[in-house]
């Protein structure tokens, strides 16, 4: 059978749309657990997932430091002792920070809960925050921060993050002196309040059978809560054009950001923006990479997003280019996003991002552990299942004017804000 490789094979964008509804019981303390019953492995996932992301710190990095040191030991085990124990029996426990949340997470055998669960609540129940651990966490963070300021993506993005988010809880901007500042009380005092289990959800997934959610239920149930806390009110302020050089003379290459505060998932031109994202600068094959990696050859890699949070989003485009074609690129940049604004996108590209988008999204949900992740993201928006369908649906139906519309609403140069970290 010949084959003509300048064809390309057909393809279509129908698919059953997979059901990613978890169960759920609230235990009598009110800490609710998800249950995702899938997969035929005798394995699973326990997520404990807190409200303890930057946005509660009161102190720069506190929240970090707080994630990062639980495993280093407990008022029982060492931190020798909690690894010996998770490796002799195969399981893996890993934890997480973002903007809102924070997470640890143990991955187990079934036949094994029994043993390596134990280890995982002493943890977040009993983590004592070493002073000697700290001080090498202290002394080690601050040395990788100093030699990241010497590169220029690092500080584009530490700075890029102020530019927009200044004077709001998501202003993560950081100094070095900020790891001198940690302390053991501020890290006990943050674990008390959200570690707890009013700031709590757990989410199972795998083969999940009654004695591992009999496991899971009895250990969760002794947690006990805090008193509330209440986070304060945020504001979300709205913002011009702002532009920032950060000049270093011996650079070599320049980091770009461009980008603007928006909104997160729960408005309703989300999934718009998601779609003209991805054809801007969303995937390999978009108008940003082909123009400025493919034809010009300014960079190795250029690409925009839009990132959700509980109370804010923001979009953004990203890159490092030779210092020589630092105001090419910009340049470039911008007519790329005025071709999206002026002209309608052809229909061929935009069957091309749309079966990109959904290919994307079935293997992003191939899994029960995949399933978790896709629940978690939409379970602290007070969203349902009902958006991943819409979203599908959206996408099947985008038009090439939806794409203008929303190139011209949230695209506007003069809402757009700059940054440039080595030379223009």
């Amino acid at each position: 059978m010949n084959i003509d490789r300048l064809i390309a094979p057909q393809y279509t964008v129908d698919f059953n749309f997979p059901d990613i509804a978890p169960e759920c019981i609230t235990l009598p303390n009110k800490v609710p657990i998800y249950i995702i019953n899938a997969g035929s492995q005798e394995l699973c996932k326990i997520e404990f997932v807190f409200n303890a992301g930057n946005f509660y710190e009161k102190n720069a990095l506190i929240a970090n430091a707080v994630n990062a040191l639980m495993r280093e030991g407990t008022a029982t085990r060492t931190a020798p002792e909690i690894a010996e124990t998770l490796d002799y029996y195969g399981a893996f426990l890993e934890t997480a920070i973002s903007r809102d949340k924070a997470t640890v997470v143990l991955y187990t055998l079934n036949k094994h809960l029994a043993k390596t669960l134990p280890v995982l609540m002493d943890i977040i129940q009993h983590a004592t925050f070493p002073a000697k651990e700290l001080n090498l966490y202290k002394t080690n963070q601050k040395q990788r921060h100093l030699v990241n300021l010497q590169k220029v993506d690092f500080v584009a993005r530490n700075h890029f993050n102020k530019l927009l988010f200044k004077d709001t809880p998501y202003d993560l901007f950081v100094e070095a002196n900020d790891y001198d500042a940690l302390s053991q009380d501020q890290l006990h005092q943050f674990f008390k309040e959200r570690y707890s289990g009013n700031q709590l959800y757990v989410v199972m997934a795998g083969n999940i059978g009654d004695e591992v959610l009999g496991l899971v239920r009895e250990a969760v149930s002794a947690m006990q809560p805090e008193s509330e806390i209440t986070s304060g009110e945020y504001l979300n302020l709205q913002q011009g054009r702002q532009e920032l050089l950060i000049e270093k003379k011996d650079a070599m290459q320049s980091a770009i950001r461009v980008g603007r505060r928006l909104f997160n998932k729960t408005h309703p031109d989300y999934y718009g923006m998601q779609m003209l994202n991805t054809i801007l600068g969303g995937y390999f094959g978009s108008r940003l990479m082909s123009n400025i990696r493919e034809d010009k050859g300014y960079t190795y890699g250029i690409g925009s997003g839009v990132a959700s949070m509980l109370h804010d989003g923001f979009f953004y485009i990203s890159t490092e280019v030779g210092v020589e074609v630092t105001k090419a690129t910009l340049t470039e940049i911008y007519k790329e996003i005025e071709r999206l604004q002026n002209d309608p996108i052809d229909d061929n590209e935009l069957d091309l991002v749309k079966n990109y988008m959904l290919g994307t999204f079935l293997r992003s949900v191939d899994g029960p552990f995949a399933i978790s992740e896709k629940f978690t993201s939409l379970k602290d928006y007070g969203l349902t299942n009902e958006f991943y369908k819409s979203y599908v649906k959206y996408i099947k139906q985008a038009n090439p004017k939806d794409m203008q519309h929303f190139a011209q609403k949230y695209l506007n140069k003069s809402e757009l804000s700059e940054l440039v970290v080595g030379k223009l």
